[in-house]
């Protein structure tokens, strides 16, 4: 094999990796997401069953 056909395939392997790399950080950061959202909900949610019991400790 010659230098030029080894840079080749260097360059092929490098931007598969790039590639995956790229892949895999959009999953990553998909699923950061999808997690903050449910946080999110579950703290608005945690809100709004406190207020509810505050608004019928008022009414009793």
């Amino acid at each position: 094999m010659s230098y030029k056909e080894l840079e080749d395939i260097e360059n092929i392997i490098d931007a598969k990796m790039q590639k995956a790399i790229r892949k895999h950080e959009l999953i990553v950061a998909f699923i950061s997401s999808i997690i903050g959202l449910i946080f999110l909900l579950a703290l608005f949610h945690a809100i709004w069953l406190n207020h509810v019991q505050i608004q019928e400790l008022r009414l009793n």
